[in-house]
């Protein structure tokens, strides 16, 4: 997904509730609806599946702003703003602030349906929660249902300065995206490894939030300053409450070792059993004790 779609995801968030949106979904987008995660899902994650599913399926349009006024007419001002900012970004002259002092966080999340269904749309709002109060300092951007080619739009088109992975990962250490169907598509580590080797302009920290990344981790190692990893399976939970610790921790300006130590220890505070788990790989040059992400 774009970034431009998070203001969307945003008001479909505070201004619909779950059952609310599957019923406008039933009545005007009958094609969406099998696109949408089950009844299970948390609302965040049924917000993001939507827009998602909107974007790819080019229908975030007049007719989509038209419908949200008769749903919600008295918030006609906010989705006025939605409506010019859709414009601005299609004509390719949205407004933006001067990003030349701002680290670019591009997170990229994939959940194939066959496989078991990850809380990513929290992970990837409680990060951006975190990174919100830091007087603009980072852009977060966000990618969802990631297939290959939105790892490439990420790696060459972005250039990020941290590249994040939430999702499944192999035991061969593979990146499991997904297809246009939900089918999974993996990703050697060799593969992303080259990909990022033959950028001139790399990500300088690479987190890798899915199970069995630390074989991943140590392929990249060589390319990039840092690369977080885990080394074996880990739980949802754990995996989500680190990856938000250490945004945290490094959105105080904090050294990478303490941020990464900070988020070790914040899953003993929360009791989960997972605090082994983490890695962090460096390249041979990098003091991990005085490395900052600025």
């Amino acid at each position: 997904m774009s970034q431009s779609i998070q203001p969307l995801h945003q008001f479909l968030l505070d201004r619909f509730t779950a059952s609310e949106l599957r019923q406008i979904v039933t009545f005007h987008y009958p094609d969406v609806g099998p696109r949408l995660p089950g009844e299970s899902m948390s609302h965040a994650e049924l917000c993001m599946q939507l827009c998602t599913a909107l974007d790819r399926l080019g229908l975030i349009d007049g007719t989509l702003f038209a419908l949200l006024e008769r749903e919600r007419p008295r918030f006609r001002p906010e989705i006025d703003r939605l409506r010019r900012h859709f414009d601005a970004a299609d004509s390719g002259h949205a407004a933006s602030v001067s990003t030349s002092d701002q680290l670019l966080v591009a997170f990229v999340a994939a959940n194939p349906l066959r496989l078991p269904a990850l809380r990513l749309a929290e992970e990837a709002k409680a990060i951006e929660d975190k990174l919100r109060g830091t007087s603009n300092r980072f852009r977060f951007q966000w990618s969802w249902g990631a297939g290959p080619d939105d790892l490439l739009d990420a790696v060459v088109a972005a250039s990020p300065d941290v590249l994040h992975f939430a999702g499944h990962g192999g035991k061969n250490g593979a990146l499991l995206l997904q297809t246009a169907d939900g089918a999974t598509h993996p990703v050697l580590p060799e593969a992303l490894a080259s990909l990022i080797a033959a950028r001139p302009r790399r990500p300088r920290l690479v987190v890798l939030n899915c199970c069995y990344s630390a074989i991943l981790a140590n392929a990249l190692r060589p390319h990039v300053d840092a690369v977080v990893g885990m080394r074996d399976e880990v739980d949802d939970d754990a995996a989500r409450q680190f990856a938000v610790q250490l945004y945290r921790a490094l959105a105080q300006r904090d050294s990478l070792t303490t941020a990464f130590d900070t988020a070790r220890a914040a899953l003993q505070v929360h009791n989960l059993p997972a605090d082994h788990l983490p890695q962090l790989s460096l390249r041979n040059s990098v003091d991990p004790a005085r490395y900052r992400l600025f």
